[in-house]
């Protein structure tokens, strides 16, 4: 069977030259530095406005599949009482704590209800479930 091939030639070769952007090497690059990316602790590495470069080792946000949990590691002890936690727009605030007041981006939008925060051991534990979507599977009869 002959596949039909609209370049001419042979059927599934190429007889260009490759395009620089296809070129093996650059394409290994790109997809290493994509998964690293992807698979970073700090979803928020490209918002640097965000976060100073020392908090970045201190927070991390997993996302998991009914809520979102956000870990803060404190380096120096501080008073609970001071500490304020806020949530809103899709971001964590926390303040009261060595950097003044810290802003995490959170990967899925999360409800305002059932949030559970513990201070142990100079960390910040923060578990904010995740918003349930209004969706209803709708059957088609026939």
């Amino acid at each position: 069977m002959k596949w039909f091939n609209p370049v001419g030639g042979e059927e599934g070769g190429w007889n260009g030259p490759v395009p620089n952007w296809m070129n093996g090497d650059k394409m290994n690059d790109f997809l290493q530095q994509s998964m690293k990316e992807a698979l970073s602790s700090t979803p928020f590495h490209n918002e640097p406005h965000l976060k100073k470069e020392q908090e970045l080792d201190q927070v991390k946000v997993v996302e998991l599949m009914n809520e979102v949990v956000v870990t803060v590691a404190l380096s120096h002890p501080v008073d609970p009482d001071m500490i304020r936690l806020s949530v809103g727009s899709g971001y964590l605030y926390v303040e009261g704590v060595e950097a003044g007041r810290m802003t995490i981006k959170l990967p899925a939008a999360t409800s305002r209800r059932n949030v559970y925060a513990q201070y142990r051991e100079g960390r910040i534990e923060i578990r904010l479930q995740k918003k349930q979507t209004d969706e209803k599977e709708i059957f088609l009869h026939y």
